[in-house]
């Protein structure tokens, strides 16, 4: 299957699985306002998706600058998608617990997660936790993730649906492919496997991280400038302006900033290796050859064996112990 028939595919069934789901207006909590390009594809592909529905959006932010509010009972309530379900990233775990709990009524759906546990007694909590919410709808990204939850949450809507990143139309902002450059796109968080050597990652190959870890650009300085001094003194008299004008800032800047970021970013190479998730869907939006390197929690792997292992122009490789 080529890259186009893939995409096509995957977004099919992201909207049979959720498009049924969604019956009202909607809020949508734990924004990505950090400098991980890959969660704001997700971000900008969850979006894209819900302009197919006729309901609009009556609030959404981050972790950091939620405030709580009170919603019609009608009101659906998402929760951002990606791969912190479980003990890696706990605040965003604990935030999601924090809504549940405020909303027991309220349809919620929790965008496609990947889950990873490494603590038993964590994961013990956080089932015991969720088994008494049958209001929360659980998306997992893979077959690992749903097999997992649809084991521990019976009272629980279990789907399994691609990442939301696919709704991106990444062709849209390509400025052409360069010929002949590779990239070691090597992630440096605690994801990173750093046990075993790649040998068989050309040596002519430019190692790099998303480029919002890499540098700063002097636009993103400017408008952090231009909204920072507002921001300061407004935050003094009145917290939840200053909260909106962080709202506005990220979602009608960064968001499109970083997506098209990424997709230059990756433009310039014919070929990827890469051991970030996201730099396997943008490369496969942008038709490139690609090779995957697995992460610490397995769901590169995981996403691969699922959705993409028909896919021509991917390969998946084992590091050497």
């Amino acid at each position: 299957m080529n890259a186009q028939e893939k995409i096509k595919e995957l977004r099919a069934i992201i909207n049979k699985e959720l498009l049924p789901l969604i019956d009202h207006d909607y809020v949508y909590l734990d924004l990505p306002y950090h400098p991980n390009i890959g969660d704001t594809l997700i971000w900008e592909g969850t979006c894209l998706f819900l302009k197919q529905t006729k309901y609009k959006c009556l609030y959404s932010t981050d972790i950091v600058r939620y405030i709580p509010k009170k919603w019609d009972i009608k009101t659906l309530i998402f929760l951002h998608g990606g791969g912190n379900w479980g003990d890696l990233y706990r605040e965003h775990e604990e935030f999601r617990k924090k809504i549940i709990q405020s909303y027991p009524n309220n349809k919620i759906i929790i965008f496609p997660q990947t889950v990873f546990y490494e603590n038993t007694v964590t994961l013990n909590e956080d089932m015991a936790f969720y088994s008494h919410y049958p209001n929360v709808i659980i998306c997992a990204r893979d077959r690992t993730s749903y097999d997992f939850l649809k084991k521990y949450l019976s009272n629980n809507t279990i789907l399994l649906v691609p990442d939301m990143a696919f709704f991106i139309d990444a062709q849209k902002y390509s400025k052409g492919e360069k010929k002949g450059r590779t990239l070691y796109l090597e992630r440096t968080d605690k994801e990173l496997v750093k046990d075993g050597s790649l040998n068989c990652i050309p040596q002519n190959a430019e190692k790099h991280d998303w480029p919002t870890y890499e540098i700063v650009p002097l636009k993103y300085k400017l408008i952090d400038i231009a909204f920072g001094i507002p921001k300061r003194v407004i935050q003094q008299f009145d917290l939840q302006i200053a909260y909106k004008i962080t709202d506005f800032k990220r979602k009608h800047f960064y968001r499109m900033w970083y997506v098209k970021s990424g997709i230059h970013f990756l433009d310039k190479y014919e070929k990827i290796y890469t051991t970030r998730l996201h730099v396997m869907i943008l490369g496969i939006l942008l038709n490139k050859k690609i090779y995957v390197v697995n992460n610490t929690s397995g769901k590169i792997f995981n996403f691969y064996n699922t959705w993409l292992n028909d896919l021509k122009y991917l390969e998946t490789i084992e590091p050497t112990r």
